[in-house]
């Protein structure tokens, strides 16, 4: 179910944001028109790989990858700026690799990462943000997932499992990237060097006034 709710969200007709120019609310609205990308199935040895990496954790991200190797969700159609970019497996160990050198620092603080974060698998990340989406394989927290912000670390896990972690970055959009997420994403208007921040998605954003 939740890979055919992605599919689902991705197949929206026109997606958008309605956006206002950082960094207040006041003054004028853009329109800003995005694309969700689901990448192709993933190999054969990128489901080995999954399994090798994630253990007794990789069943829903294996059933997920079998049918996409990743994702982008909220694709601006102007510019790079993305939302959220769920990773090929091809990425992960990069992406890995480059989340634990951020935090390299804790490990001679384990009290700091209780959840064992820093030993986890990065497989998601807000582009250019410099963050990752991060699932531990040991640990009170194993087979969660958190979002190890470099500015601020982390609260609580973003979602429980990976099926919740593709309901969260399908739900609340604007929400999700204005606030939750850090406000990484700013979208451009091909006219001005404004940055357009998410004020509220659409599905459809024929004839949606600004």
């Amino acid at each position: 179910m939740p890979t055919q709710t992605i599919e689902q969200f991705a197949q929206a007709p026109a997606p958008g944001f309605r956006c206002y120019a950082a960094p207040k609310r006041t003054g004028p609205r853009f329109l800003a028109r995005v694309q969700h990308i689901l990448h192709p199935p993933a190999t054969a040895e990128s489901i080995a790989q999954i399994r090798e990496s994630l253990g007794e954790h990789a069943a829903q991200v294996a059933a997920f990858y079998e049918q996409h190797d990743g994702f982008v969700l909220y694709r601006d159609t102007l510019s790079e700026a993305a939302g959220i970019e769920l990773l090929p497996v091809e990425q992960w160990q990069a992406a890995t690799e480059d989340m634990r050198s951020s935090f390299e620092h804790l490990a001679d603080e384990p009290e700091s990462d209780p959840d064992h974060i820093v030993t986890g698998i990065a497989i998601a990340t807000v582009p250019h943000s410099g963050n990752y989406f991060v699932m531990p394989v040991d640990g009170p927290s194993a087979g969660k997932i958190f979002y190890a912000d470099h500015d601020g670390w982390y609260e609580s896990a973003f979602a429980d499992d990976f099926d919740r972690f593709l309901a969260h970055v399908s739900h609340e959009p604007a929400r999700l990237l204005a606030e939750e997420v850090g406000c990484y994403t700013r979208y451009a208007d091909g006219k001005t060097d404004a940055q357009w921040i998410p004020e509220e998605y659409f599905a459809d954003v024929t004839g949606v006034q600004v």
